[in-house]
């Protein structure tokens, strides 16, 4: 196959490819369960989880003494003491307690927060950007975090985070669309979007700046999650509201 992700659906039906985090060769569990495993993918403007991950407290732990954790304890035996501070898949994949290991990384998501508007995960349709229950994954990723913190903590983190991802949606995201819509319907829109400056920010506004936004808060890393992310989106907003309120009043695309 042309590709090796880790979410690929093959024609025979089989989903991933090992080698996206368990490199060729070794095989390497320890390999695996470092962040840079998931770097490979995960970095950059759009979806910056590395950064989000050191930017954290979790981040911040590891990348001081992460060298001298336990590594390569079996899968359903890695547990809090092992290490002092989880990585991405102690939270996305690991055994912990009485969770089982998964390597369904949204298994333990409540919330799309790469789409352009974050909704609750509810589909077992493979191809939908909805899969899985998100109210059942919010019950295991808690049980992963209380297995170091305690319950109101826990629940007191993704009480922020949720009004995050809700005011992203409610302040940002609802009104952008709105414009747009109604440009469109008054053929106020270039039809090349990447010429066309309402619409080269309304994609910044969600494919960037949103998802930095919602995903820096749902994994404890302030900096994205505010100048990052929403101070990035009121920039957004405010030029689109200053495009939109011209081409309404003009009638034409300036």
């Amino acid at each position: 196959m042309p590709n090796a992700g880790m979410g690929n659906i093959y024609p025979d039906g089989s989903t991933g490819n090992c080698s996206a985090c368990h490199t060729r060769h070794r095989f390497s569990i320890v390999e695996a369960r470092k962040p840079a495993a998931c770097a490979s993918c995960h970095l950059g403007p759009d979806h910056p989880n590395i950064e989000i991950f050191n930017n954290s407290k979790h981040g911040h732990i590891y990348n001081t003494e992460g060298d001298s954790w336990k590594w390569d304890a079996a899968p359903d035996a890695w547990e809090p003491g092992d290490y002092r501070g989880p990585t991405c898949t102690t939270c996305h994949m690991s055994g912990i307690g009485e969770l089982m290991t998964t390597h369904n990384v949204t298994e333990r998501l409540y919330w799309n927060l790469w789409a352009k508007d974050s909704q609750v995960r509810n589909s077992n349709n493979v191809m939908s950007p909805l899969l899985g229950n998100g109210p059942e994954g919010r019950k295991k990723m808690k049980l992963v975090c209380k297995s170091c913190h305690m319950e109101l903590h826990t629940d007191n983190f993704f009480k922020q985070g949720d009004k995050a991802v809700r005011l992203y949606n409610e302040a940002y995201y609802k009104p952008a669309k709105a414009m747009l819509d109604e440009l469109k319907s008054k053929d106020l829109l270039k039809d090349n979007p990447w010429i066309d400056e309402f619409q080269i920010t309304f994609y910044y506004l969600w494919h960037h700046q949103g998802r930095r936004a919602r995903q820096g808060a749902m994994m404890g890393a302030p900096d994205y999650a505010h100048w990052h992310g929403f101070f990035e989106l009121q920039q957004d907003l405010y030029k689109l509201e200053e495009i939109y309120k011209k081409r309404i009043e003009s009638g034409t695309i300036e």
